[in-house]
């Protein structure tokens, strides 16, 4: 069996100490992102003005596209002969193949700097 140390007292309170900073820590990280996601935002937009249009307008139509696939009336009527109706496709499965194209770039860079921060050793 294997012996362990005693706690002390120095122990808790300097474990105390460190989630305490911690905490510290990540009340700023959260009261920052939000005006740093903002301004990185603006930068972008900034610098990258006739992109910014091409995005918006790509996903304008993707919302509309999205809508219109949500709203639209089953079409599917009975056939000549069979007196069955067609079957309709998952709408969960037409959402998923209209969005995957777009978002699948920006969650691979994403990704891409998490992974890298993370072999890199630049945690903070």
């Amino acid at each position: 069996m294997e012996k362990r140390r005693q706690i002390t007292e120095d122990d808790i309170l300097m474990t105390e100490a460190m989630i305490a900073r911690s905490y510290g820590r990540l009340k700023q990280s959260v009261a920052q992102a939000p005006s740093q996601a903002l301004n990185s935002m603006g930068g972008t937009i900034r610098r990258h003005p006739v992109a910014t249009a091409a995005v918006a307008v790509g996903a304008g139509l993707t919302l509309f596209g999205l809508f219109r696939l949500l709203t639209r009336k089953g079409t599917a009527g009975r056939s000549a002969g069979s007196g069955e109706q067609k079957s309709r496709p998952d709408m969960k499965i037409e959402v998923l193949s209209m969005i995957l194209p777009i978002v699948t770039p920006y969650i691979t860079r994403y990704l891409e700097k998490y992974m890298g921060r993370i072999f890199s050793g630049d945690r903070d």
